[in-house]
C-alpha cells in the first residue's frame, strides 16, 4: 500500500509493479495538482530513470540546461556547469519539467498494469497482527463517501509530503525549522531581452528582492522571489507568506532583471512558500513494514531543486532491496539498511539547502551563494552522493570507491564496434559485476574464467536454503584494441562466448579504467573487480586477482544473507 500520488509515490508503485508485486495507491486529493511543486530532475536522477525505461517521455518534454549563474545589477558574475567536467554521463545537465508532466508519465505507465490512484482515499489506521504473510492490516478511508475498507498488507510506503499522517500514525518525530525565508513562485508566458534566460540564473541588484529564474517545457519559465517576512507590506495585519500576492512576485521579478525588460505575456501558475528544512528520527518502522519516502522522511527548500531528486533516489535505494527480499535473494535485515543509508543523505541536502536558502535571499550575500553551489555541485547534481561503508550496511569496507555511485564511461563493445554506454541494459533490479583488465592476453583468461563461472553460479549463501543469490550481470572492460583482442581469442573454445561480455575501453584515454583505478588504493591496477548494485552504488572493489571471486562470496554472505 501507498500512500501519497505525487511522483514519489507513483515512482514506488511503478518500481514495484516492474518487480512483479501488487500494490494499491491512495491520495487524499480528489484531483492530482497539476501545477507547481518539483521541476528539476538532475543528471544522476536520470540514470536511474533509465535503468527504470522511465526517462524517455521526459527528456522529450523538459528543458536541458547545462549552466547555473549568478547576475549581480544585471551584469553575470559567476557562470558554472550543473555537472563538473570530471563526471562521465550521458546527462551531464538539469533537465526542467513541471510535476505534472513527470506525475502524467508514471501514471500512463501504471494505467497499462491497471494501477490507478484512488481518490480520495488514505489510510487512517495502521495495525500489526500476527500473519506472516500479510502483518500490516490497514483501514482505508474513502473521502468522498466515508465508507472504509479493510485492506491486509506486507508493506507500507508513506509518501504522503511533509505533513505525513503516516509519520504521526507510526510516531516518528520531524525535527527541524521553520524560517522567517518566504517565496513566490510563477510559472509563466514571458518575453525579455535577459541574455540568460535559457539557463538557471540567480538575479540580485540593489532594488529589488533576490530573484531565480529558468525555463520549463513548452516555453514557459518559472521564477522564483525570494522575500524577507519582515519587508512584506507594513499594512497588512498577519506578516507571513498568505500576505504575497501575484502582484508582488511579478513586480520584483521586473524590477529584479532591470536593466533587462521582462514582459508577463500570461500566467499558468503561482504560489507561495515559506523555506523550512525538516527530517523524520527514522525512516522506517514496525519491524522495516512501514517506510517514509520523500517529503515525509525531509523537506527542505526548492532553492537546489533536490527535493523530487532526493525522494526519487529514496525510492531507488528501497525498492530493488523490498524485491529481492520478496524473492527470496536477500534476507529481511537488508530494508534495515534503508534509513541507515538514506537519512545521511537527507540530513546532509538540508544542511547545504540552510546556507543556499539563505545567500539566495539575500542581496549582500552573492559571492557566498556562489561560492557554496559551485562547492556543492558533484552532490547537488547526485553524482557525488556516497554511502559510507560500515559492517551493518550493504557495502564492504577495503576500497575508496565502495559506496560510490558507478561511473558510467563510453566504451566500445567488440562484437558490433559500436559506441555504447557501461551499463545500457542493466535495469534497476540487477546486480552488475566490471572486471577490467588492462591487457587481455592468454594468463588473463583463466581468471576470467573464474569470474564467469562465479557470476554464473547463484548458489544460496551460507548454506540457507531459503536464499538464493542475486543474477549477476558480467562486463569485461579491456583496453586492448580489437586486433589484440582477436590474437588472444584465437583458438579458444569459448571465444564467441567471451566476445559477447567483452567492450573495448578505447576512448577518452582509456577513461572507464582511470575512473575505477582512481578508486583503488594502488590507483595502477592492472585487473579491477567492482560489484554494483541495482541502484547504480559499488558495493565493492577488489583489485587482487587472486581475491575476485572470494570477494563475491564475500559480500553476498555477510551483507545479502
Amino acid at each position: 500500500m501507498i500512500v501519497g500520488g505525487g511522483p514519489v509515490g507513483l515512482l514506488s508503485a511503478s518500481l514495484l509493479n516492474k518487480a512483479g508485486l501488487t500494490v494499491r495507491i491512495v491520495d487524499v486529493e480528489f484531483q492530482p495538482n497539476h501545477w507547481g511543486r518539483g521541476d528539476w530532475i538532475h543528471g544522476r536522477t536520470l540514470e536511474l530513470l533509465e535503468r527504470a525505461g522511465l526517462e524517455t517521455e521526459l527528456l522529450a518534454t523538459g528543458a536541458h540546461v547545462e549552466h547555473i549563474q549568478a547576475y549581480k545589477n544585471g551584469k553575470l558574475v559567476q557562470s558554472s556547469p550543473f555537472v563538473p567536467d570530471t563526471v562521465d554521463s550521458k546527462y551531464p545537465y538539469l533537465l526542467c519539467v513541471g510535476q505534472h508532466i513527470t506525475e502524467a508519465m508514471l501514471q500512463s505507465q501504471l494505467s497499462e498494469h491497471d494501477v490507478q490512484v484512488e481518490r480520495p482515499c488514505t489510510v487512517t489506521k495502521i495495525d500489526v497482527t500476527a500473519d506472516p504473510d500479510f502483518p500490516l492490516t490497514l483501514t482505508v478511508l474513502n473521502m468522498k463517501d466515508s465508507t472504509t475498507e479493510t485492506v491486509h498488507s506486507k508493506y507500507l510506503f508513506g509518501c504522503d509530503g511533509a505533513h505525513s499522517a503516516i509519520r504521526k500514525m507510526i510516531n516518528v518525530d520531524y525535527v527541524g525549522d521553520t524560517t522567517e525565508i518566504n517565496g513566490g513562485v510563477l510559472d509563466a508566458l514571458i518575453r525579455t531581452n535577459f541574455p540568460g534566460k535559457k539557463q538557471v540564473s540567480l538575479l540580485q541588484n540593489d532594488m529589488a528582492k533576490t530573484v531565480s529564474l529558468f525555463p520549463r517545457e513548452n516555453g514557459l519559465t518559472r521564477i522564483f522571489v525570494h522575500f524577507d517576512v519582515n519587508e512584506l507590506d507594513l499594512r497588512k495585519e498577519q506578516h507571513n507568506r498568505n500576505t504575497i500576492q501575484l502582484e508582488d512576485i511579478q513586480q520584483e521579478a521586473k524590477r529584479a532583471l532591470m536593466p533587462y525588460r521582462l514582459e508577463i505575456l500570461g500566467t499558468m501558475f503561482w504560489s507561495t512558500y515559506v523555506v523550512g528544512q525538516r527530517l523524520a528520527c527514522s525512516m522506517q518502522a514496525m519491524d522495516s513494514r512501514v517506510f517514509l519516502l520523500g517529503d515525509a522522511a525531509h523537506s527542505q527548500s526548492p532553492t537546489l531543486g533536490q527535493g523530487l531528486n532526493t525522494g526519487f533516489g529514496d525510492v531507488f535505494n528501497l525498492v530493488w532491496k523490498l524485491a529481492m527480499v520478496e524473492k527470496n535473494r536477500l534476507s529481511k535485515e537488508a530494508l534495515l539498511t534503508y534509513t541507515m543509508e538514506r537519512r545521511p543523505v537527507a540530513h546532509q541536502v538540508i544542511e547545504i539547502d540552510k546556507t543556499v536558502a539563505a545567500a539566495a535571499a539575500d542581496p549582500t550575500t552573492m559571492d557566498t551563494y556562489c561560492k557554496v553551489v559551485d562547492r556543492h555541485r558533484l552532490f547537488t547534481s547526485g553524482f557525488g552522493i556516497q554511502y559510507p561503508p560500515s559492517d551493518d550496511n550493504m557495502l564492504l569496507h577495503g576500497q575508496t570507491g565502495a559506496g560510490m555511485s558507478a561511473p558510467n564511461a563510453k566504451v566500445i563493445k567488440a562484437v558490433s564496434g559500436k559506441k555504447a554506454r557501461i551499463f545500457d541494459g542493466i535495469d534497476v533490479f540487477s546486480f552488475s559485476v566490471l572486471l577490467l583488465v588492462n591487457n587481455l592476453t592468454a594468463d588473463s583468461l583463466p581468471i576470467i574464467r573464474q569470474v564467469i563461472q562465479a557470476c554464473q553460479e547463484g548458489g544460496n549463501g551460507g548454506g540457507n536454503s531459503q536464499h538464493t543469490r542475486p543474477a549477476l550481470m558480467l562486463t569485461i572492460v579491456t583496453t586492448s584494441t580489437k586486433d589484440q583482442l582477436a590474437t588472444c581469442l584465437d583458438g579458444q573454445p569459448d571465444s564467441d562466448s567471451l566476445l559477447d561480455l567483452i567492450v573495448l575501453d578505447k576512448l577518452n584515454q582509456n577513461q572507464c579504467h582511470r575512473h575505477y583505478q582512481n578508486m583503488t588504493v594502488s590507483k595502477q591496477a592492472c585487473m579491477i573487480l567492482a560489484l554494483i548494485r541495482p541502484d547504480g552504488y559499488i558495493a565493492t572493489l577488489a583489485d587482487h586477482p587472486s581475491s575476485f571471486t572470494s570477494t563475491l562470496q564475500t559480500y553476498f554472505d555477510r551483507c545479502v544473507l
